[in-house]
């Protein structure tokens, strides 16, 4: 189950967790059946095969990516044809590919080292869902304080 405004790679994460997996490696495969698959937090590719994981086709690729990627973010600055390609990329094993269309290779704009969270949110997730998840809202860049309690991420 996706948790509103959840990152991909949290539930992988949460996944991983509930299976009993610690190796990364081993997530990846049960997963992607692919271990040289690259985590990424921001604008994960492969997504066709999470949605073959849920069962009765909940989620779509394109719901995955527009609720629980940071790939919004781009959509709107970049030309159609360039979107619908990076939607394509995201589907599949894209290699960067969709990093390099939305220009974040060629930013200024510092990107973080480590997923970001608000430890007040934490809290709360914890009490009333029994367990933590990352929030994309989190790992925008240049928003650097929680919207809800206004403590630095």
């Amino acid at each position: 189950m996706l948790y509103e405004e959840e990152l991909i790679y949290s539930v992988i994460a949460r996944a991983g967790v509930r299976a009993g997996i610690t190796s990364p490696k081993q997530l990846l495969d049960e997963v992607f059946n692919n271990r040289k698959t690259i985590a990424t937090i921001d604008l994960p590719n492969q997504l066709d095969a999470i949605t073959t994981l849920y069962h009765g086709n909940q989620y779509t690729v394109e719901c995955l990516i527009y609720s629980h990627t940071l790939f919004p973010i781009y959509a709107p600055f970049i030309p159609e044809d360039r979107r619908k390609q990076c939607l394509a990329w995201m589907r599949e094993e894209s290699q960067g590919s969709v990093h390099l269309a939305v220009g974040l290779n060629a930013s200024r704009v510092p990107t973080s080292k480590k997923v970001r969270y608000c430890p007040s949110c934490f809290k709360s997730q914890l009490e009333s869902l029994g367990e933590c998840y990352w929030s994309r809202l989190w790992q925008v860049q240049g928003a650097n304080f929680c919207l809800e309690h206004g403590s630095l991420i």
